[in-house]
Parts: structure tokens; sequence; C-alpha cells
């Protein structure tokens, strides 16, 4: 079990942010080019929400680092996607950004087979604790949103959604409307037809990350759905369609 992030009690906290305008907006925007392919409306939305997000959480800077506001919008507009219809109260249970500057090191617990627990350090990008930060390495979250399927942030998010309804294990809590055989079903099916890819030494479309646990393969999907919707609706139909009805939009 992940224990702590090394120097994470000495952040320091970012200003409170009071709207986002137009100008810093579209500037932002400019970065991601995932998000350019938005209609105005979902656009519009988008704003509304990245706002909301820069007034309702906190974000601090681990091991001394000072978030900038340039790097508080990158954040909160690729966080907004997963709500953007959904709206904040799929994040209600977590309330603060932690933000590094590159990749980050962790101490790490891991219980073996026999019971006997090791320790060690690892290096990450993102982690999201069940009702506690996200933490997320800026380096990733500026190579998010590119349109190759990669997107740092919306990987944690969807770990925090997943954790809604407890433990992360890729069923979050489904809206009104979705059968729960249904997605069971389908996420079943493409993770075994992932791990049956790798086994036989196969190149997979989906990061082979997404192998690890349900709960990475609900990630990583959710990851491909907004920086790559047409790949995955071409080679992952039935895993599209479910979340377009979990996120409610198609991006």
């Amino acid at each position: 079990m992940l224990n702590r992030v090394l120097d994470f009690f000495r952040p320091k906290r970012a200003p409170a942010e009071s709207r986002c305008d137009s100008r810093t907006f579209n500037a932002a925007l400019d970065n991601f080019p995932a998000l350019q392919v938005l209609s105005e409306q979902q656009l519009d939305r988008l704003q509304e929400r990245a706002a909301q997000i820069m007034q309702q959480k906190t974000f601090l800077g681990g091991s001394g680092y000072e978030p900038s506001r340039e790097d508080r919008l990158s954040v909160a507009l690729l966080a907004a996607l997963p709500v953007l219809r959904r709206g904040l109260d799929w994040y209600q249970d977590f309330h603060t950004f932690v933000l590094y500057p590159e990749a980050f090191v962790t101490e790490l617990d891991e219980t073996d087979d026999d019971g006997l627990v090791h320790s060690g350090q690892d290096l990450r990008v993102g982690e999201a604790w069940s009702r506690g930060p996200v933490i997320l390495a800026m380096s990733d979250v500026h190579a998010s949103g590119q349109g190759d399927g990669f997107n740092v942030v919306v990987h944690e998010l969807a770990h925090q959604i997943d954790h809604r309804n407890g433990e992360a294990n890729g069923f979050p809590p489904l809206p009104d409307g979705m059968q729960p055989a249904t997605w069971t079903r389908v996420f079943s099916a493409a993770y075994d037809r992932l791990l049956a890819e790798l086994e036989r030494g196969e190149e997979t479309g989906l990061d082979p990350y997404a192998a690890e646990s349900p709960a990475e393969f609900f990630a990583v999907a959710s990851e491909c759905f907004f920086d790559a919707p047409r790949w995955l609706s071409a080679h992952h139909p039935d895993i599209h369609r479910q979340l377009v009805a979990l996120y409610g939009y198609s991006p």
C-alpha cells in the first residue's frame, strides 16, 4: 500500500482563483489539441467546470514547488473532462491537488504471497488516494491531451471516480439507466483480450499498463476515451459506448 509521498507535508499553497477569463482559457486550450475538437457548447461548459475546479479545490506544491496559475489552469482543464456533464459532485470525496514539477518518489509497502511486507520506493507521475489528494507531475500534465491517448489527469481522476463506491476495482458507480451486468461483461471481455494479447507478445493499442488490474484498465480506457476517442470507438466500440453512457457525452 502506498503510504506517503516524500516531502508531502511541506507543501506550498497556491492562491485561490476567482475566475477563468476567456483570454486565459483560450491560451491554455492551445496547449491541448485533444480539447480543441470539442464543440462550442462543450468548450463553454469546459471553461465553466475548470473555473469551478480552480475555485473549489486546493492546489499545493510538493517539495517546495510553487504551482503557477498556468499550472493550475492546465490541471483544471483536463480535470473538467470527466465531469463536464456529470458535475463536481463526482469529485466531492477529494479536495486537494498536489503538484510536482517532475516525477516524484513514493514509499511503497507490498505484501507477498507469504504475508511478508516489503518496503521500497517508486517513481510516479500521478497518484490518487481514496478520499485523499490527487498528486501529479506537471511534466506529464503538459504532455497530456495531445491526441495520442495519454492523459495523466484523467487517469488519476478516473481512479477517484472509481473510489466513489469503495475500493478502486474498475467498477465505478453507474448513472441511472446503465446496466451493471453489461458494464461487467464488456470490460471483463476487453481486459481478458488485453491479457491474451500481451501473453502472445502482440502489440496492444491500449497502454499495456492497463493490464495491471481492472482499475488500471478503466483508468487507461478513460484516458483514451478523452484523448483519442475515434481510435477507441474504432477498436473498442463496446468500451466506447459504455464510457459515453458513464460520462454523459462523447468528446
